[in-house]
C-alpha cells in the first residue's frame, strides 16, 4: 500500500487529536490509577450559586500578594466576619466566575478553610471573591532564614519542605479525596525553627493541577507520586540567581 504526503499528514493528524482527546490525567499524570478526575469537573449546578450574593461588612486590610494566574490580588482582612477575626482570614479577588472558580470554593469547603464568597467592590471595581482562613507561614523564599543561607542549606530547606509538603499532601488526599498537585514554592506555607523546616501547608486550591482521588490509595504511593513531581530544582528562586 502507498501513500502520498497528504494521506501520512492526515493520518498523523488524527493521531495527534486522539492523543489530546485523552483525559488530561492519562497525559500529564501518567495514568495513576487512584487519581480520578480533573477537580473542576465535579462541579453541579448547586455549586454555582456561591458569587450570587453581594458580601457587606468586609473590611479590607492590606494587599498580601499582587495579581497572580487567576486572580487580582490577595487582601488581609480588619475586625470580625462572621465571627471570624480578620487576623485569621484572607480575601481572594478572582479575575472571573467559571468552573475553576466554583471548584476552587468546592474544595476549600471540602477542606474546612471556606468561609465565604460573592461579589464585592475592590477598588471601584464589584469582582468575584472568596474569603478563607489564613493560612499560617510564609513561603520558603520569603523567610529571613532562607535570604541569609547559603546555596547548600537553601537546598536543604527545600527538600525538608518539599517532605512535609508530600505528607500534607497525602494527608489531605486520604481523608479529603482532594489531590493538591499545584505544588510550586510559592503556593507551600512554611514554619521555621531556626535553620529548619519544621511545617509546610498546602494553600491556592484553583482547579489548576487540582484532581480528585481515591482514598484507598496509600499514604507511600501518594508521597512517592508528589517528591516524583516535586524536587528542589522545580522549587527555582529568581533570587537566588540575581
Amino acid at each position: 500500500m502507498r501513500f502520498n504526503s497528504q494521506s501520512l499528514l492526515l493520518v498523523f493528524g488524527s493521531m495527534m487529536v486522539a492523543v489530546w482527546a485523552l483525559p488530561l490525567i492519562a497525559r500529564n499524570l501518567q495514568g495513576e490509577k487512584w487519581i480520578l478526575e480533573e477537580y473542576e469537573k465535579t462541579v453541579t449546578a448547586a455549586d454555582k450559586n456561591v458569587f450570587k450574593a453581594k458580601l457587606k461588612d468586609v473590611q479590607l486590610g492590606p494587599l498580601l500578594s499582587t495579581e497572580g494566574l487567576h486572580n487580582n490580588g490577595i487582601y488581609s482582612m480588619k475586625g470580625k466576619y462572621k465571627g471570624k477575626s480578620g487576623d485569621d482570614i484572607v480575601l481572594k479577588v478572582l479575575k472571573s466566575v467559571d468552573d475553576e472558580a466554583y471548584a476552587e470554593v468546592k474544595a476549600l469547603k471540602g477542606i474546612g478553610e471556606y468561609v465565604d464568597s460573592g461579589m464585592f467592590t475592590v477598588k471601584g471595581k464589584e469582582a468575584p471573591v472568596i474569603i478563607m482562613l489564613k493560612v499560617p507561614g510564609s513561603v520558603l523564599s520569603d523567610t529571613p532564614e532562607y535570604k541569609k543561607a547559603k546555596t547548600d542549606e537553601k537546598e536543604k530547606m527545600k527538600e525538608e519542605a518539599i517532605d512535609l509538603m508530600c505528607k500534607e499532601v497525602a494527608e489531605v488526599g486520604k481523608s479529603k479525596g482532594i489531590l493538591h498537585n499545584d505544588n510550586r514554592i510559592e503556593n507551600i506555607h512554611v514554619t521555621m525553627s531556626g535553620n529548619t523546616v519544621v511545617s509546610a501547608k498546602l494553600t491556592d486550591w484553583g482547579a489548576y493541577e487540582l484532581y480528585t482521588m481515591d482514598k484507598s490509595a496509600s499514604e507511600a504511593e501518594i508521597i512517592a507520586f508528589c517528591k516524583k513531581h516535586w524536587t528542589h530544582v522545580d522549587w527555582f528562586v529568581q533570587a537566588d540567581f540575581e
